[in-house]
C-alpha cells in the first residue's frame, strides 16, 4: 500500500461498506497490508453485555478475547483509558505519558504482549452523544511496517469507524441508509432551533421571515421523515449535520 492511490482505494472500499463482515475483511487486509497483524474496531463499553448501538470487530488472538472477558479487562484497559486523554493518535508505548498507569492496567499491557500484542498504534474517536470508541493495530514488533503505516493507519481507522457508525445506524433504522441531504439555509435554521430560538428569532437572526424560517425547518423535518422537531434536531447532530460545538457557546 505504497501509493496515495491505494489508500484512496481504501478510503472508497469503507464508504461503500455495507455489512459488518464486509468491513472486518477490509480491516484485516488493510492491516497486514500496513505491516500489523491484529486490530480492534470496537466502543468503550461493557463487552459481556453491549449496548444495540456499539460497535465491535477485532481480530485479536481467541486466547486474548477470552482473558479480556474473563477478567473483564475492558472495564480498566490503559489504552482505553489513554483514548479519552488524547484526540490525535497515539502508540501505546506512550500510553504512560498520556495517563498514571495503575497495577492492574500495567499488567493488562504485559499480558496482552503473550498474544501478539507488543506493539501498536490507537486512533481515537469521539463523536459528542456516542460511547468513546478507538481503531486499534497491533502486532509483536513495527519490524515489517510498511513506510507511513502509522499516518495510514490513521486514515484507516478514521474513515473504518465512520463506516462502522453507517451500518450500525442502518441496522438500527431500517430502510435509512442515507443521510438526507439539507440546504445550508436548513442547516442555519436547525442549528438555531437546537439553540432553543423560535421561527421568529430565527427570522430575524438570518435576515429571512418568520414564514420562510418556518418551511426551512419543516423541509428539513420532511426529508428526515421524522414528526418532531427534537426528533429531527437529535438525527441531525447524530448524523454530524450539525454538532455541539456550534450550538454550545
Amino acid at each position: 500500500m505504497g501509493k496515495a492511490n491505494e489508500l484512496q482505494d481504501i478510503v472508497r472500499l469503507c464508504n461503500q461498506a455495507r455489512t459488518e463482515e464486509q468491513l472486518f475483511a477490509l480491516l484485516d487486509e488493510s492491516t497486514k497490508r500496513l505491516g500489523f497483524e491484529q486490530f480492534a474496531l470496537t466502543h468503550h463499553v461493557d463487552l459481556t453485555g453491549p449496548p444495540e448501538d456499539a460497535i465491535a470487530l477485532w481480530s485479536y488472538d481467541a486466547g486474548w478475547e477470552a482473558t479480556v472477558m474473563e477478567q473483564r479487562y475492558f472495564l480498566d484497559d490503559p489504552i482505553f483509558a489513554a483514548t479519552q486523554k488524547s484526540a490525535a493518535g497515539f502508540l501505546w508505548s506512550d500510553v504512560g505519558r498520556i495517563i498514571d498507569m495503575t497495577d492492574r492496567q500495567k499488567e493488562i499491557l504485559e499480558k496482552a504482549r503473550k498474544f501478539g500484542l507488543s506493539e501498536g498504534y490507537t486512533v481515537p474517536v469521539h463523536v459528542p452523544g456516542e460511547h468513546e470508541g478507538s481503531c486499534n493495530f497491533g502486532a509483536r514488533s513495527f519490524d515489517k511496517l510498511a513506510p507511513d503505516a502509522l499516518a495510514k493507519a490513521h486514515v484507516v481507522g478514521y474513515f473504518a469507524f465512520e463506516a462502522a457508525r453507517r451500518i450500525v445506524r442502518a441496522r438500527q433504522l431500517p430502510g435509512v441508509n442515507a443521510i438526507p441531504d439539507l440546504t445550508s439555509r436548513q442547516l442555519d435554521c436547525l442549528t438555531l432551533v437546537a439553540m432553543g430560538k423560535t421561527d421568529w428569532e430565527i427570522g430575524r437572526i438570518l435576515g429571512i421571515s418568520e414564514g420562510t424560517a418556518h418551511e426551512h425547518i419543516e423541509a428539513a423535518r420532511k426529508r428526515y421523515g421524522v414528526a418532531k422537531r427534537t426528533q429531527l434536531i437529535v438525527r441531525a447532530l447524530y448524523d454530524g449535520q450539525i454538532s455541539f460545538s456550534d450550538i454550545i457557546h
